[in-house]
C-alpha cells in the first residue's frame, strides 16, 4: 500500500465528499479537508498544504476544479480528477492541466486507492527523475570545467547537457557588462539528435541578409534582463515588439518561445553572461523550468568564471573561429530506423529518451501510417526492460470474441476449440513491454478488463479462477481522437487517463516535410538493395512533387511509392513520382481564397482512389491493403469510418 498521506477532496456533493472521506481513512490516508469549492479549497490549503488533492471537476461557485488545477500545477501539488460528465470540451480543458490520474464516478474503493498509489508514484519519480538530471548535469560542468579545449567548444559542451533540462532549437550566449550588451556572442542551432550549428555574428549576416553593423544597432536598442524570464506565443510576439534583436532571431529562424536566463559574475560587478534559448514550439517554457533555472545559477556561475579564468580572454576575440560546426554525433541505434532531423522530430527524441527509463505508460497517438510501433520499440530498447520481451497485439486486427483470450490466454476446455492452455500477451510480455496498437478500437466491454489488468498488475486466463500476477510495461498507440471517442461513449474515460500518463504525439508527414528528401533518400537505398535495381538519386522535379503532396497516408505511403518508382524507374534517377490523382487544393468559386481538405477528406479521397485501381479488392498481392501499407481489417475499419463502401468499387 502506498504511503499514508494527507489528502484535501474537493467535491460539493457532501454525501460523496463523506464517502470518499470514509474510504481515505480506513486507507490511513489524513482527510486535510472537504472543500465544496474553488474558494473553500485555497482557504484549506493556505491552511495545511495537501499532499494530494481529489478533484471535482463541476464545483459549486463560478470556478470549476479546471480552475484549480491550475493553482495546484503551479504550487507542485499532484491532483486526481473526479467526474461523472465527460464531454470532449471538458476533458480537452483537463488534459492541459496534466493531471495524475481520472477516477469516473461511481468508482470502487479499490479504483480509488490504486489511483492514488500510481498518482503518488508518478509525483515521486518525477522529483527523482529532476533530481538525478540536475545530479547528472552537475557532474558534467565539473568535468568541462577540468577537460581542456577551445572556449567554443566548451561552451558547446555545457549547452549540450543543458539540452536535458531546458529545451530549445536554439540558444545564444552574450556577454554584458555594466549592463550593456558586448559583442562576444555565440550561438548553436539545434540540427540533429546530438548535432549543433555554430550561430556567430557571421552566421546571422548569412540568416538574415543583414550587416554586422544593423545587427549591432538591433542589439543596441535591446534591453537587458536582470532576471530568468520565460515568454511564450502572444507575449513572446509582444517581446519581440520590444525588443529588436529578438524579433530579427524570431523572424528569420521561425522561433515562437524565448527564455531568458542571465548569469551574474561575482568577479565583474555588472557583468555577466546571457543564455537565451529558443524553440520552435509556441508554448514551451513553464515556471517549473524557471524554477530550474534558480537551482542551476550558481552551478553556471561556478563553471562559466572557471571557463573565463582559463580562457583569459573575456574582452578579446574568440579563440575557436575555425571551429565552426562541431563534431556531429552518431544518432543512437534505437532511434535508426526513424529518419529525419526537423525540429518537431527531435523534441520527440527528447520526449522518448525522457520517459524510456521510466517504467510509466506511454500514449501515442498520431495518423495511420507515421511510425508509431517504430517509436514504441525505441522507448523499449532505451528502457531497463530492452533484453526482455517486446510483445505486440494489434486490437483492431482481432474480433471482439478472441481479444480476451489473446491479451489474458485460456485455460484448455474453457470455450468450444480451446483444445490446450494458451499464454496471453500479458504473460509473454512479463517483465518486458506490451504494445497495445489501435487501442481505440478495442472493444468497451474488454476495456474494463484491460484497465483492471493495468491497475492491479494481474491478470485471469480464460477459464481460470486463479489471479497471475504480471510485471508489464503498456504502450498504447491509436489513430482515433481519444477524446471524441470517450465524448461519444465508446472509449472508457478513467482507461483513457490511465493510458495517458505520458502522451507522445507523432506529427503527420506533411507537419515535417523538412524530412521528406531524407525520408524519400533513405527509402532509395532500401528498396535498391532489395530490388536489385541501380537507382541512386530521385531528379529535383520528383522531389518537389513530393514536397507539394499532402501525404494522407504520411511515411508508409512515402515509402509505398519510392518502392513503386525504382520499380518503374529506367535508369538510375527516378524522375516521376506515381502520385494518386488528388485535387486536395480546389480554388473557391466564391472567392480568391484557397481550400483545403480536411485530413479525413483526403483520406477518403486517397483510400477511394486506391480501390478503384484495385477494382475493390481489398485483400492479396496488389490489393488495397499491401498497396496502402495496412492490415486488411484496420482498412475495412477506416473505410466504415469514412463512410466508404465496397459495393460502389
Amino acid at each position: 500500500m502506498a504511503k499514508p498521506l494527507k489528502i484535501l477532496i474537493v467535491e460539493d456533493q457532501f454525501v460523496e465528499a463523506n464517502h470518499l472521506r470514509l474510504m481515505l481513512k480506513k486507507a490511513g490516508h489524513t482527510v486535510t479537508g472537504m472543500a465544496r469549492s474553488v474558494t473553500d479549497a485555497k482557504y484549506y490549503i493556505a491552511q495545511e498544504k495537501p499532499e494530494l488533492v481529489l478533484l471535482d471537476i463541476f464545483l459549486s461557485g463560478k470556478e470549476t476544479g479546471i480552475d484549480l488545477a491550475e493553482i495546484l500545477k503551479n504550487d507542485n501539488i499532484p491532483f486526481i480528477y473526479l467526474s461523472a460528465n465527460s464531454n470532449e470540451e471538458v476533458l480537452s480543458k483537463a488534459k492541459l492541466t496534466h493531471p495524475y490520474g481520472f477516477l469516473v464516478k461511481p468508482f470502487r474503493e479499490r479504483d480509488l486507492l490504486v489511483t492514488i498509489e500510481i498518482a503518488e508514484y508518478h509525483q515521486q519519480h518525477g522529483i527523482e527523475s529532476s533530481i538525478r538530471k540536475e545530479l547528472l548535469f552537475q557532474k558534467q560542468l565539473k568535468a568541462i570545467v577540468r577537460k581542456s579545449g577551445t572556449w567554443d567548444e566548451r561552451v558547446l559542451n555545457i549547452i549540450t547537457s543543458l539540452q536535458a533540462l531546458i529545451s530549445f532549437d536554439l540558444v545564444m550566449a552574450v556577454f554584458y557588462m555594466d549592463n550593456k550588451l558586448t559583442n562576444r556572442v555565440l550561438g548553436y542551432a539545434r540540427t540533429g539528435l546530438h548535432e549543433y550549428q555554430k550561430i556567430g555574428i557571421e552566421e546571422l549576416q548569412n540568416i538574415t541578409a543583414l550587416k554586422e553593423s544593423e545587427i549591432n544597432e538591433l542589439r543596441s536598442k535591446s534591453n537587458v534582463e536582470t532576471t530568468a524570464t520565460f515568454y511564450n506565443d502572444t507575449d513572446f510576439i509582444k517581446i519581440c515588439d520590444k525588443t529588436p534583436i529578438k524579433k530579427m532571431i524570431a523572424t528569420s529562424m521561425n522561433m515562437k518561445s524565448n527564455l531568458m536566463l542571465p548569469i551574474p559574475f561575482t568577479l565583474h560587478e555588472n557583468g555577466g553572461l546571457y543564455l537565451s534559448f529558443f524553440s520552435r514550439q509556441p508554448h514551451n517554457y513553464n515556471k517549473n523550468v524557471l524554477t530550474t533555472c534558480e537551482r542551476l545559477q550558481e552551478t553556471l556561475i561556478f563553471a562559466i568564471e572557471n571557463l573565463i579564468s582559463a580562457d583569459k580572454k573575456l574582452s578579446g576575440k574568440n579563440n575557436s573561429t575555425k571551429n565552426q560546426n562541431p563534431k556531429k554525433e552518431l544518432k543512437p541505434s534505437c532511434f535508426s530506423s526513424i529518419v529525419g532531423k526537423s525540429p518537431v522530430l527531435l523534441k520527440l527524441f527528447d520526449h522518448i529518451i525522457q520517459v524510456a527509463p521510466a517504467d510509466t505508460t506511454v500514449l501515442i497517438t498520431g495518423e495511420s501510417g507515421t511510425g508509431k510501433e517504430s517509436i514504441a520499440n525505441s522507448i523499449h530498447q532505451l528502457s531497463g526492460r530492452k533484453d526482455e520481451a517486446f510483445v505486440k497485439i494489434n486490437c483492431s486486427a482481432l474480433p471482439p470474441s478472441l481479444i480476451e483470450s489473446e491479451l489474458f490466454g485460456h485455460e484448455k476446455g474453457s470455450f468450444t476449440g480451446a483444445t490446450e492452455k494458451r499464454i496471453g500477451k500479458f504473460e509473454q510480455a512479463n517483465n518486458g513491454t506490451l504494445f497495445l496498437d489501435e487501442i481505440g478500437d478495442m472493444p468497451l466491454e474488454m476495456q474494463a478488463k484491460l484497465l483492471r489488468a493495468i491497475q492491479e498488475k494481474e491478470i485471469e486466463r480464460v477459464g481460470g479462477n486463479l489471479p497471475i500476477k504480471v510485471n508489464v510495461r503498456i504502450i498504447a498507440a491509436t489513430n482515433c481522437n481519444l477524446e471524441k471517442e470517450v465524448a461519444d461513449g465508446r472509449f472508457r474515460l478513467d482507461l483513457y487517463y490511465r493510458l495517458n500518463v505520458f502522451p507522445i504525439q507523432l506529427p503527420p508527414l506533411r507537419e515535417r516535410k523538412e524530412d521528406i528528401g531524407l525520408l524519400a533518400r533513405h527509402f532509395i537505398a532500401v528498396y535498391s538493395a532489395r530490388t536489385g535495381k541501380n537507382v541512386t538519386e530521385i531528379s529535383e522535379s520528383a522531389l518537389k512533387s513530393l514536397l507539394s503532396y499532402q501525404w494522407p497516408g504520411n511515411i508508409r505511403e512515402l515509402e509505398n511509392l519510392i518502392e513503386r518508382s525504382i520499380l518503374l524507374a529506367k535508369t538510375d534517377t527516378i524522375e516521376h513520382i506515381p502520385l494518386p490523382a488528388i485535387d486536395e487544393i480546389k480554388l473557391n468559386n466564391n472567392s480568391n481564397e484557397w481550400y483545403f481538405k480536411t485530413i479525413q477528406e483526403n483520406e477518403r479521397e486517397h483510400i477511394i482512389n486506391v480501390l478503384e485501381k484495385c477494382n475493390g479488392r481489398i485483400r492479396g498481392v496488389g490489393g488495397a491493403s499491401e498497396i496502402l501499407g495496412l492490415p486488411p481489417t484496420t482498412l475495412a475499419s477506416r473505410m466504415q469510418k469514412l463512410g466508404i463502401k465496397r459495393s460502389h468499387f
